[in-house]
This record gives structure tokens, sequence and C-alpha cells, in this order.
């Protein structure tokens, strides 16, 4: 059974990624180049292929720069005006082209339901150009550039794309180690394009790496392989499987994510499942409390879940919401939302591992992380919405409170999985489904 892929979005970096610019770019910067010196009487010869080549994929200005630092002002402008010139005229001239592959695997995706969005650091003029005279808008939806309202750089056209989208199950395909920075200060993955004009150095801050863009959609697809394997390791992944599972560990280790891939896997394999956070089950303001001695207990309304979790094995319908903030913003007439006891019921969230619940739900998948990668998730998701107030507390409170956890818990039967790791579905590297081009 083919299983859908588990991203609700693909984010792609433009030139030597999906576009073919030596095609047009190094002719064209040449020519500008040729033409600006020659009106500013400059004896100078023009910088090597290889040279402009290596502009591809940053702001084009800062490129330039690079390539002229002992131009004045005004020198420096009137090159950089003469080589874009020369650009926008090849491309009316219908110069530029598709890398091989692009095509097929766009449509691949945008045929799977995947959103598809570009961030680029170009200009405005220019990737309209490529959306339209290249046609990248049949399968792209939304498009971000250095011109585009609030932007300062690619990480910010990621957030913007994200936001627009409405996800967070995302990853980035670009050719350029600034890629991976920008990818990853959104706490998304980042893959790495080699098969044009990258260098060996562009692979840093990638999280894997692909030579054709035909390879792309295997690679995704690994992520729900791994998440496959893990609900076969505790036993849900059969029609009379396992009922009820867990999923847990610490703050900014992709719980919410994974449960929710777990849910479409086996929605996919004709199993209905519900994604119950913990979270639902927040005790009053006015009586949480959350202490050393027992974090679940006097944070969360333990009686309340450990019901809920009694009353589905017995095969009764439950109502699954229970939060005041959840139950406040209901609209009126609005049903609870309840869970039916033919579904798989996946509770999500920290704390999992205390005894008490293990022994109402003892299949457990616990995504493990250490403190360094939560708090850099943490940094990138949630501190841009929520201030840096999010940081102190998972320092000082609750990561301290989930390692405490850890010590104590029993790991028998624990399904242990790399958190964080959006790719491979966060099975270790030797157990992940091999790729084969």
């Amino acid at each position: 059974m083919l299983v859908p892929l588990c991203y609700d979005a693909v984010l792609f970096d433009l030139d030597g990624t999906l576009v073919a610019t030596d095609r047009f770019w190094v002719e064209a910067a040449r020519a500008g180049a040729q033409r600006a010196f020659a009106e500013l009487g400059l004896a100078r010869e023009a910088p090597s292929g290889a040279q402009w080549m290596s502009l591809v994929g940053y702001p084009l200005a800062d490129g330039m720069r690079r390539l002229f630092p002992d131009l004045s002002p005004e020198q420096f402008e009137r090159v950089l005006a003469c080589c874009v010139e020369e650009e926008e005229a090849a491309l009316r001239a219908g110069g530029a082209a598709l890398l091989p592959g692009v095509a097929e695997t766009l449509d691949e995706l945008r045929s799977a339901g995947v959103r598809l969005g570009i961030a680029s650091n170009c200009a405005r003029g220019y990737l309209d150009r490529m959306m339209h005279g290249l046609e990248l808008g049949l399968w792209v939806e939304e498009a971000r550039c250095l011109a585009s309202p609030g932007v300062r750089d690619k990480a910010d056209m990621i957030r913007d794309l994200l936001a627009t989208f409405g996800t967070r199950s995302a990853v980035f395909v670009g050719d350029r180690r600034g890629d991976g920075e920008a990818a990853h200060a959104n706490a998304i993955p980042r893959i790495h394009y080699a098969g044009a004009f990258a260098e060996p150095s562009d692979e840093e801050c990638s999280d894997a790496r692909i030579e054709q863009m035909g390879e792309l959609l295997p690679l995704l697809g690994r992520r729900a392989q791994g998440v496959g394997q893990a609900l076969a390791r505790v036993g849900a992944e059969r029609a009379a499987g396992t009922r009820a599972f867990g999923v847990s560990g610490p703050l900014g280790a992709g719980k919410s994510l994974w449960a929710r891939d777990a849910a479409r896997w086996l929605a996919a394999h004709g199993r209905r499942a519900a994604v119950i956070e913990l979270d639902d089950y927040l005790l009053e303001p006015e009586k949480a409390c959350t202490r050393v001695a027992d974090p679940l207990g006097m944070t969360y309304d333990l009686p309340a879940v450990l019901d809920l979790l009694a009353r589905h094995a017995r095969g009764e319908r439950v109502d699954a919401l229970r939060s005041p903030e959840a139950r406040a913003s209901r609209l009126e007439g609005e049903p609870a939302a309840g869970l039916d006891p033919a579904e798989v019921l996946i509770l999500c969230g920290p704390y999992l591992l205390d005894a008490r619940l293990r022994a109402a739900l003892p299949a457990l998948v616990y995504l493990e992380a250490d403190d360094e990668t939560c708090l850099k998730r943490l940094a990138a998701r949630d501190v841009p919405l929520r201030g840096p107030e999010v940081l102190i507390q998972a320092r000082r409170v609750h990561l301290p409170l989930q390692r405490q956890v850890e010590e104590k818990a029993d790991w028998a039967g624990v399904v242990r999985l790399a958190g964080a790791d959006v790719l491979g579905g966060g099975l270790p590297p030797a157990t992940r489904p091999a790729y084969t081009p």
C-alpha cells in the first residue's frame, strides 16, 4: 500500500536548485561587466565563469562586492546595473531553463497534495520571470524574495512561508550553506542539492543530500517508513494490534508532529487513530503547580487521564477535550471532540514515562533529544511567537524535570527514537530503510 508523504510542504531555493542558472548568467554577467568597464574607462578583465557562478544563490549585490572590492560606489553600481540589464535581456530571449528532473518532481509533489514554496535571494522582477516564464507557478503556490514584505533574509522568507501554509511539517531543499542556516533558523531540516553548482563546503548545515532531483521523493518517503517501523515495534501496525500507545519526549523533541504522522500512517493502512495531547488535561491555573516531586501529578489532571485510558480500553466512547482553554474556545453548539472506541488512542506529551501512566499505557514511543537540540529548536520555533520566556522556562524548569523523569523510568518495552529527526522518522541510521536512487 502506498503511504502519503508525511510532509505538508516542501520549500525550495531557486537558482542552482530548480533553475539552470549557468545557461544565461555567466555570459550575461561577463557582457555586462565588460560593457560597464568600457563605459567607466577601466582596463581590467572580467571574472572567470567559476567566479560568476559562485555568486549564484546569494544576494547579488553582496556577491558582486566580493568580486569588486576596489570599485568606488559609483563604479560598483554601474557594473551591477549592466550585469542585471544583460541578465534581463538573456531571460527575455528565453535563456532560462529548469534543471533536469525538476518539473517531474514538482508535479509528483503537487499531485501528492504537498504545498510548494520558493525562498530565493533574488529580486522581485527576477522571481516573477521565473514563476511565469518557466511556469513554476503551475506547481509553486507561494514564493518569497528579498523584496517581499517584512523580509530581511532567507530565514524570514522561510518563516513567512511556514506561517502562510500554516504548518511546521516542512523541509527546505537548497544548494548553498546559507540555505541550511536559514532552514535551521526555523527548526526545519535542509536537504542539500549537490547536482548543479554547489561547492563541497555548501553541504555544511544539511540533514541529507541528493545528487539528482529525482532522488527527492524517495528520500522524503523515509519518514513514513521510519514511522511505520516504529509502529510495528509497539504492535500498532496490525488491524487487531495495540489500541493505545504514547508518544513522549522532552520539550522541542517533535512529539506532536511524530504523533500526527503516526495517525496518518495508521489511517493509510486502514486504522483510524486520534491524537490526544496531554496538555488537554492541564489542571486549572489555580490548581496547577509544577513541582520537582511530581511534575505529572501537579501539572496535569492525572485521574482524568487515567480514566480516559481505562474507558477507552473498555471500549467506551469518551470526551477527549479537557483543557480550560480548549473548552473556552469551543464555538457555541460545537460538539465535544470525542474518541471513538474503534480508534487507536495516541496520547502525546511529556512525562509519559511516569510509572502511573506506564501501568495504563505500556506501549510507548520516546523521542530522545539532548538539551542543546531542544533549546535550539525552541529558539527557532517558539521564541518568535512567545518570546524568550519560553527558553528560560525550558532551561530552568521543563528540561530538568523531564531528565528527572527519565532517570527514574523503567525503559523496558519503550521504543526509543532520535527526536527532532524529521527526515528519518526517528529510527537510528543503521535501522532506517536503505535508499537506492
